[in-house]
């Protein structure tokens, strides 16, 4: 029987497991939010962002951050043609409309051209999704959100690492979203993240996703509006917060797995990878 090759899995060391017997340990009563706090400070600090706000997946990170945005039923959200489903299922939470429009040849990512094609007086938003480490034409894609009084949510649940233009991806838009699911370069087991530089945005989805409690309003079971529960565990934020520490040594990793790829595929005529700046 011919074994299979595991697409990815974590890299789990002697740092996430001490985290985390931790956080079991002792991350009880007041202390249940310990490790959350330090992981919804760390990551952004990585990536570049003032806030975090770490959830249960990436999924519920982007019905989140639409609705902070402001995005509401009838609008129409671009995203590209070929991308995971996540990326558009919350679109469907809230009622909006997805307009699919096609991606580059050479990065698989969303193609500038067919955003502004895709425009029309119904569009609020556009969902960029870095693809395989590959990243978004976000100087085309940021002028085009500027002249259209769009908003920006990167999807980079599957671009953490890789920069554009000395940022780093998820660093760029209005705000970007991150998975930590199990096959992605860094992860808690299961869980997501929204970080942006915009405190509205940030204050918004923190509001939504604590069953609409306003943390001003200072009722314990006072709830302003309705909400969601996509918080991340004290459990899952512990291994994040070792997995923050090796971010650069995951990376480093990631990249040293595509170089065998881009090596071992030369002997292929007519093969060709494609355009991809987690090697730049």
């Amino acid at each position: 029987m011919q074994n299979k090759i595991s697409i990815t899995k974590p890299s789990i060391s002697e740092l996430e497991i001490e985290y985390v017997n931790d956080a079991i340990r002792n991350g009880w009563g007041p202390k249940c939010y310990d490790y959350i706090n330090k992981f919804e400070k760390s990551f952004p600090e990585y990536i570049g962002s003032k806030f975090g706000l770490a959830t249960s997946s990436c999924t519920g990170a982007i019905h989140l951050a639409l609705m902070a945005m402001g995005i509401k039923s009838g609008d129409e959200v671009i995203v590209p043609d070929s991308t995971w489903i996540a990326s558009v299922e919350p679109i469907l939470y809230i009622g909006a409309k997805p307009v699919f429009v096609d991606v580059l040849e050479d990065t698989w990512c969303i193609d500038p051209i067919e955003i502004e094609r895709a425009i029309t007086n119904k569009t609020t938003a556009i969902i960029p999704v870095h693809l395989y480490g590959n990243v978004c034409e976000m100087d085309e894609i940021m002028e085009i959100a500027t002249k259209y009084k769009l908003k920006v949510l990167e999807d980079a649940a599957e671009g953490l690492g890789s920069e554009y233009k000395g940022k780093k991806c998820g660093s760029i838009g209005d705000a970007g979203v991150f998975s930590f699911h199990g096959t992605k370069t860094m992860s808690t087991g299961e869980g997501g993240i929204i970080c942006t530089n915009n405190k509205e945005i940030y204050s918004k989805a923190s509001i939504l996703n604590d069953h609409g409690r306003d943390p001003k309003i200072g009722k314990t079971f006072w709830m302003e509006n309705y909400g969601y529960k996509y918080k991340m565990s004290n459990l899952q934020a512990a291994m994040g917060c070792a997995q923050v520490k090796r971010l650069e040594e995951l990376v480093a990793h990631k990249r040293l797995v595509f170089s065998w790829y881009k090596e071992g595929f030369k002997i292929l005529k007519g093969f060709k990878l494609m355009k991809n700046r987690i090697m730049q």
